[in-house]
Order: structure tokens, then sequence, then C-alpha cells
């Protein structure tokens, strides 16, 4: 269909296109053959590039063992940002992953159940939660090499989230049922575990917090069941090393059995499985030919430990959330590795009455992208984007400088926050520095609010210029792989520092009414209402910053006056560039910037600043001010908050 955006979920063992039809179903482009997800796997034979079953079907075919050439996760090199070595070339991942994504749309072109073949020209992508800009980006280069426009990208377990809601008979009902809830989308596949948390907030389905383990993914169960194979055929032969006499290609292709073994011991009709292989050994005994079997007892045995890393991943994210099991009102479980009774059980304990494993859960992440296509959905900023400004107190003020609910651009398009208004409130160390941060929580910041750090910059100044004089221009562009570039130039020095960060969270844009079917199918993704671009003047103090206080002032507005934020200016400088500042008569310095000038005001006879004074003691012959008051002695060094009086 012309103009169709279709949902792809690449995925580490397994990889799917949807669309959604007329009728607003959605239609998985599974292998016509199999009706199953296509295998993410490739074997290079020679100057020929096998890819899929295909290649996957090699493995239990061959008598040799797995052919030279074979890839198991491009997925996985793409998020290491490794080269993909084979036969001693040397494979750029983007390339790899590239083959696999032609190969699904080659497959889409097929006709199947009365139906013409789908051109798959641009998508919806689906990533997981700790796939950064660098990996977004990479993904992005090998779909265009593949001949698809990446629209956007959506994180795996929201989109899984947003099928299942779009599943249910009555969408609205059932979106008004979650709002203000807290909600759990538990994804542990091939190659990772994905945790979101999210809460439906202002038409938006917020990310409250993720979390990403590239350790305990189903590839760690195989290699497991492989080590236990491999020392079960060691006993049961009487031999010392199984490895060193394997034939080559065996290792691989007994790795493919372990793979279906591990799904068959997760159907709860069978509790063993067989492990053949002929000629699995260089040997000329009967040792040669491998016959083992595994229960689901040894299964469960040698994985417990990675099922409890995963299952205690739930209880890091709910700690970092300051929530409990019990505040969560829904989990929902994709991916296959929920298939396992050890882990099934588990959740159903940890979430009684409250948790879902869907039957699609191969094919609900592509199904949510497909949706989310259909329905014309836009990513949004789940936590606005901040600046720390320096403020009265010392400790620091958050302020926004791109707010929640802003929609972020599609493919081709720039987000671009252009800002004048940073001026350098202490000059004195030669530098500005700038820390870009994000509150915890989703939506509009409170006051009470922890903030994580996304980056920070210094920029070199003029020491010797009066406060506030000297201005740091600040630019931030977020592109369409929602990277955000900041560039800041300070005017009198040209100093020029570039800067990215990319560990934004998401907000998805729902649609106002959903249940009936989808009307628009043609097109680009048209921009949904968000909340407006610029936010207020936030004033919600920061968390006391030991090592470096700000030393910039963001000052949001019509107009670039400075006069206001003299208050901001340390106390033991001010005076200098502010004659009557401290004026008995005037009402403009700030009880802290009292405190500095006579904290750092030496005696006017003895010279001692009021820390030695109060450690040391008043000297009798000295005839300053300060020495002729009985002042008590300082335990210990000050540090931290000034005293309230002198």
């Amino acid at each position: 269909m012309s103009g169709q955006i279709f949902g792809i979920d690449f995925g580490t063992t397994n990889s799917l296109v949807t669309l959604i039809d007329e009728q607003g179903r959605p239609i998985p482009l599974v292998e016509i053959e199999t009706n199953r997800p296509h295998p993410s796997v490739l074997w290079y034979r020679g100057s020929e590039i096998v890819v899929g079953r295909k290649a996957r079907r090699h493995l239990d075919i061959t008598s040799d063992g797995a052919p030279p050439g074979f890839v198991r996760s491009p997925k996985m090199a793409l998020r290491q940002d490794s080269a993909i070595q084979v036969d001693g070339r040397i494979i750029d991942p983007s390339d790899a992953v590239s083959e696999v994504l032609k190969h699904l749309v080659a497959d889409a072109a097929k006709p199947r159940d009365g139906r013409v073949g789908e051109h798959v020209a641009r998508a919806v992508m689906t990533v997981p939660v700790n796939f950064g800009g660098p990996q977004r980006r990479a993904l992005r280069r090998a779909a265009a090499k593949a001949g698809i426009g990446v629209v956007q990208f959506v994180h795996e377990p929201v989109a899984a989230l947003y099928a299942y809601l779009r599943s249910q008979e009555n969408v609205d009902r059932e979106i008004a049922r979650y709002e203000e809830r807290t909600m759990l989308v538990f994804d542990w596949g091939g190659g990772t575990l994905d945790l979101t948390l999210c809460r439906i907030q202002g038409g938006m389905i917020r990310q409250i917090d993720s979390l990403g383990d590239n350790d305990v993914g189903g590839d760690r169960f195989d290699e497991r069941l492989r080590n236990l194979v491999r020392e079960k055929h060691a006993k049961s032969c009487k031999l010392p090393d199984v490895v060193a006499l394997e034939r080559p290609g065996m290792a691989a292709r007994l790795l493919n059995q372990c793979e279906n073994a591990k799904i068959d011991l997760s159907d709860p009709d069978k509790d063993r499985t067989d492990f053949i292989i002929n000629g699995y050994l260089q040997t000329d005994d009967q040792s040669a030919d491998l016959l083992e079997v595994v229960t689901r007892e040894e299964l469960d045995t040698i994985t417990r430990d990675i099922v409890l890393q995963g299952l205690g991943s739930i209880d890091e994210i709910l700690e970092r959330s300051g929530l409990q099991a019990r505040d969560v009102e829904f989990c929902l479980a994709t991916g296959g590795m929920v298939n396992m009774p050890a882990i099934r059980n588990a959740l159903a304990e940890k979430f009684p009455g409250r948790y879902r494993a869907p039957a699609n859960g191969d094919r609900i992440i592509s199904e949510g992208a497909a949706w989310i296509a259909a329905d014309g959905l836009r990513l949004c900023l789940s936590k606005p984007i901040e600046i720390l400004s320096a403020d009265s107190t010392g400790r620091g003020t958050y302020q926004t400088l791109v707010s929640e609910g802003t929609v972020l651009p599609i493919e081709n398009a720039n987000h671009a926050v252009m800002n004048s208004r940073l001026y350098c409130v202490d000059p004195r160390e030669g530098v500005a520095c700038i820390e870009f941060a994000k509150p915890r929580r989703p939506g509009k910041p409170r006051p009470s609010d922890k903030r994580t750090t996304l980056q920070t910059l210094t920029v070199s100044v003029d020491p010797t210029a009066r406060p506030l004089i000297e201005r740091i221009i600040c630019d931030l562009v977020i592109d369409h792989d929602y990277v955000a570039t900041a560039t800041l130039r300070s005017t009198a020095r040209g100093d020029v520092r570039d800067v990215e960060f990319h560990d934004l969270d998401f907000a998805l844009a729902l649609p106002r009414h959903v249940s009936d079917p989808v009307k628009r199918k043609d097109g680009p993704i048209k921009k949904r209402p968000s909340q407006p671009v610029d936010g207020p003047f936030l004033r919600a103090a920061g968390s006391i910053n030991l090592t470096q206080r700000p030393n910039v002032v963001f000052a949001p507005g019509a107009d670039d006056r400075v006069d206001p934020f003299w208050r901001f200016v340390p106390g033991d400088i001010v005076g200098s560039y502010q004659s009557g500042y401290f004026d008995v008569r005037s009402t403009q310095a700030t009880e802290r910037q009292h405190e500095e000038r006579d904290f750092y005001q030496p005696c006017a006879s003895c010279r001692r600043l009021l820390t030695e004074i109060r450690a040391v003691g008043p000297v009798e012959t000295c005839r300053g001010r300060r020495c002729g008051i009985s002042l008590p002695p300082l335990a210990e060094p000050m540090i931290g908050p000034f005293p309230q009086s002198l």
C-alpha cells in the first residue's frame, strides 16, 4: 500500500515486520513457510549472504557442523559497537544488520493470504531501552542501506504496552482504567532484559524509569545448557575434555539445539528433551555421536542464578523509583524467556492477579510499532531537560531548558532550542560550569524531586571580567535519533565546547479516542497536539553540590536585563563592582551575601579570616573589630551551609 508506515521489531533472536490493514487488524508479515518471525541470523557463504531461516536450518542439516561465517546475533555487535570478523573479513555491524532488514523487505514483498506483496519503505522501529544514541544512529544507517526510512524509534517495552492496550475491546476504557497507575513492562528476550516503569498521565504513556541488562539474555541460558550437555557427554563417555575433541562447527550446532531445547522445556507438558548429534566428536568410537537427555529440573538448577539476577532487576528499578511491588497495578511480561516456568511462576507470585503474559508475546512489540505508525502517535519527552543555575542560596536552582511533553523530531527533522541568556556570575576561576540534568520523576518537576545529571561542561571565560558581563551562548539541538547536542560559546573568550547526551526518557502521546478502527493509512505521521515547548521559570532547589558551586545564571525572559541577578553573585566579590551594595540603608544584599562577605573579609588589623579567628581565638593586642568580639572556637573546619549569624 503506497505510503504505508510499518512497524519493525529488529530483535536479537528474531525480527518481524507488521502492518495494520484497512479494518484495523495487525498483520504480521511472518515467514510464509513456517508462520514464524524471521531468525536474525546470517551465513556468509563465500560471496553469497544467506539470511534468516535458510541460514538457521543449515545448522541442522549439515553433517559437518556449523558452516564458517555464521553470525547469530548481529544486533549484539551493533550494541557493542564492535566489528564482526568472518573468515578473516571485517564486517561493519550496520552492514550485517542491513542484510537482515533486506531479507525482511524481500519477504514482505511476497504475496500471501490473497494479499499482494507489501513494499516496506518507511517504518517505526523499536529499540531496547539501553540502546543509546550511537546505536540508534547505526540502526538508522543499516535501515537506509536496506531502503527503509525510519520515521521514529520507540522503546520496545512501550511498544508492547501500547499493543496490549490497543488489543483490548474498549481501548478508551482501558486507558482510563490505568490513568495515574504504575505499570511495569518486563521484556526478557534472547539478547537482553528490558524493564520499563510507565504511567498514563495527561494523555501520554510516560516512562518513569527504564533498566536494561545485557548479561541475562536468553543466549546466556543457551550457553549454560550447552556446557551441561558437554559435561554429561564427557561423564558418560569418560572423556577428560570434550571441547578439544569437537568437530569444527559443532559448538554452534549444539548451541542451536540448546535454544530449541530451552523452548521445549518451557512447554508445561514437557519435562525432558533429547540431544542427538551424529559425528559430534573427532573420535573413532561410540563417543563420536552425542546422545544425551536434559530435564527441566536440570535446566532450572544451572540457570537459577541468572533467573534470580533478572528477577532482581524488578526490585532494583522499583527501589530507584521509590516504589514497591504492591504499587504496580499491572505487569506485562513479553519475550521468549517469560515462557520458562521458573520465570513465569515467579512473576505471577510477585504480582498476584496483576500479571499478564499475552499469547502473541513474540509479535507484540512489532504490532505495537505498527499501531503507533497507524495511529500517528508521536514520541515526546517524559522529563524536561534542565540546566543548573546559580541562586541566592549557593546550592543552585534547576531551570527548564526543554519542557516535558516536547514533541520529538521524526525522520530528517531536528528540534532546536536557542538560548543566549546564560551569564557568568563568578568568572574568577576562568571557567563557566554548566550542568544539564533531568528529574527522576516524569512530568512537571517538583521542588523535592531528585535530579540525574546528563552532562557537565566547562567553557573558558575572562577571569578578570565583571560578574554578569560575559554571556554564554547555549544552543541545543535534538535530532531524529533523540541525541541532544549542546554547543556553548563564551562571548568574550570565544571558547566553543560541544557535548552530546542521549539518556532521555520518552513519553508516547496517546490519541484522544482510539476505539474505532484506524482510518489513516497513508501519508506521514502527523504532529499531535502537545504541551508548550517553552516551560515556565522553574524554581526547584536542587541538592547541594559540594564539588562545584554553580557559577552561571540562566535568565529566561523577554529581555537580557541582568540587574536582578546581582543577588546571585558571591558576596565576597559583589562589593568590588557595586559600590554601596552593602550600605546599611540598602536592601539589595541577601543574607547569604552578607555572610560570604564577612566570612572572606579579613580583620582590618591582623588580616586574619573569620575561620582562623574562631578556631584560634582573638588576639588581645589586635584592635580590629572582629578580634574584639569573643567567638566560640570551631570544632572542625566549616563545610557546607554557612551559619545563620556570626
